[in-house]
């Protein structure tokens, strides 16, 4: 019997680990499909990066008080979050999960975009995907081509926070 070297044990357990990572990228990307495609037929996608800045410096009691007040309009609010957000409000990282329990929604309303990833490219294709409004004071006019419903009247809700409050701008 051929004795098998210490290369050939090598080749085969780096086969077998990218073969494993494999599975799991392609398992990982279908799960995010199907929770993107499991959107509640009020949802409403908002832009938390941009929100939680309504009353200035980045502000979880804003951002909170924001998705309060799309909540109690019956709306079920989809919060997209840039990799960046957890150190903006808690200075540390923080994947959707734990942005979920901060925030008070369930984790599957909740998403954090990877570093190097463009958040608003994601919102902006769940909205069209989906035909959703989005809550965001960007006007995304770098997207207006890639993204028409930009351009798309009623689209955007926009607003600010004044005195403990969200006031929603006028169509």
């Amino acid at each position: 019997m051929e004795q098998i070297s210490d290369a050939n044990l090598l080749i085969a357990g780096l086969i077998t680990l990218a073969i494993v990572y494999a599975f799991l990228v392609i398992r990982t990307r279908r799960k995010a499909r199907e929770d993107r495609d499991a959107v509640p037929p009020n949802a409403i996608i908002v832009d938390g990066s941009n929100v939680m800045h309504w009353g200035g410096d980045p502000s979880l009691q804003v951002l909170t008080g924001v998705i309060n007040r799309i909540t109690d309009l019956d709306l079920t609010p989809i919060v997209v979050f840039d990799a960046s957000v957890g150190h903006r409000l808690v200075d540390r990282y923080m994947h959707g999960d734990a942005m979920a329990k901060l925030i008070g929604l369930p984790a599957a309303h909740v998403y954090v975009v990877h570093k190097g990833v463009v958040a608003d490219e994601v919102i902006l294709d769940l909205a069209q995907v989906h035909g959703l409004k989005v809550v965001s004071n960007d006007r995304f006019r770098d997207w207006s081509v890639k993204f028409p419903i930009v351009k798309t009247k009623g689209r955007m809700m926009r607003g600010t926070w004044k005195g403990g409050n969200v006031v929603w701008a006028k169509r």
